[in-house]
């Protein structure tokens, strides 16, 4: 699979949520109603969504959601809002699982990449796909590809969105077909997102992992080969790795270690 983490089952304890935190103003909203590109089986779909370019975008401010705003409750009061996660290896032995370990550790020194707060958008997108199918009791991932385009009266974004109800998205709501297009007629490829999704650390839970799958890595590095792509971001709703070309290369994919 290509957006592939290590996954496992979670058990949410049936305990009464904590408060949801508010926020004093709704300064991060989506600016526009996203339209269908396409459906797919079981609640699979593209939508696109273009609009004017704002700071309040790529800012800390968090969207005025709910059941956002609920997930990040309960990984609060669980502890589990670390930077750097902790969540259990069930594969310590293997290769994969070495080359995993290793990306984490080269991202989590420093060396390869940067890991931020979560900005407006990544935290729109994650919310939408959370609205969809909850990430605490049906963790999914999204994938979602994220344009621009400058001009003279300012710039524009083109964001796809590309997610089902299971936990990766067919590769028919990728949307890497309508990317390739826009990128044709002009625009910049500026960065992919996807999220990864809640794991455990022992009886408790743990944040996913901000940084890249070797799967992921693979992926990534082909979209900045063959697209144009500027940047890899993973998310985990509390977190983003952002990564450079110059970043992945330095990290393992699942087709040979490094380049």
């Amino acid at each position: 699979m290509i957006l592939a983490t290590v996954v496992t089952l979670l058990v949410i304890p049936s305990t009464p949520s904590p408060p949801v935190p508010a926020w004093e103003a709704d300064t991060c909203a989506w600016p526009s109603t996203p339209s269908v590109i396409r459906e797919a089986d079981n609640g699979a779909v593209l939508l696109k969504w273009e609009f004017e370019f704002s700071q309040e975008l790529i800012g800390p401010e968090l969207p005025m959601d709910e059941e956002y705003a609920a997930y990040r409750a309960i990984v609060e009061e669980a502890g589990a809002d670390l930077k750097h996660p902790v969540n259990d290896d069930p594969a310590p032995e293997s290769q994969l699982a070495r080359d995993e370990r290793l990306n984490w550790e080269v991202v989590r020194s420093g060396e390869v990449g940067r890991i931020d707060p979560i900005t407006c958008i990544e935290a729109l997108l994650f919310a939408y796909q959370n609205a969809r199918t909850s990430q605490l009791t049906n963790p999914t991932e999204f994938l979602a590809s994220v344009l621009r385009r400058d001009g003279a009266e300012g710039i524009r974004l083109t964001v796809l969105f590309g997610a089902g109800t299971e936990m990766f998205p067919p590769k028919t709501v990728y949307g890497f077909d309508v990317v390739e297009e826009l990128v044709a007629d002009g625009w910049t490829y500026w960065y992919a997102l996807h999220n990864h999704t809640l794991q455990s650390n022992g009886e408790t839970i743990a944040l996913g992992s901000p940084t890249m799958s070797t799967s992921d890595v693979q992926l990534t590095r082909g979209l900045m080969r063959d697209l144009g792509l500027l940047q890899g971001r993973v998310t985990n709703g509390f977190y983003t790795f952002v990564g450079s070309p110059q970043d992945l290369s330095q990290l393992r994919s699942r087709r040979g270690r490094r380049r």
